[in-house]
């Protein structure tokens, strides 16, 4: 599905919640097949929770650039075009070479 991606801001915390927070921490490509990936690298922190603290580390695939930085939103962050990506062979290819290149413990990708 092709759709309109507001850029996220990086390093500052997105949700906060009763037990943690997560923050991304880079927007990195990667490419596949001819194709120019987007994806995010974060991280999950657990440091409120009444059963200990942890975290992790993950990747946030938003799809295939289309169109980059086409305009910004009305708060000055960039929007780009994007293709999600939804083949479940080429999720699996993508995760794999995510996995080989970060040091993240998941991938998932973006659903709108």
């Amino acid at each position: 599905m092709v759709v309109e991606y507001i850029h996220s801001k990086l390093k500052d915390d997105i949700i906060t919640s009763v037990s943690g927070h997560y923050t991304f921490d880079e927007e990195k490509h990667l490419y596949y097949e001819d194709k120019d990936v987007l994806y995010l690298t974060a991280s999950a922190v657990i440091d409120s929770s009444c059963c200990g603290v942890g975290g992790c580390l993950f990747a946030l695939v938003i799809g295939f650039v289309l169109r980059w930085h086409i305009k910004k939103d009305k708060n000055n962050l960039p929007v780009s075009i994007v293709d999600t990506i939804s083949d479940p062979i080429v999720r699996n290819n993508i995760s794999k070479a995510i996995i080989i290149e970060t040091n993240v413990s998941q991938v998932n990708f973006w659903a709108t």
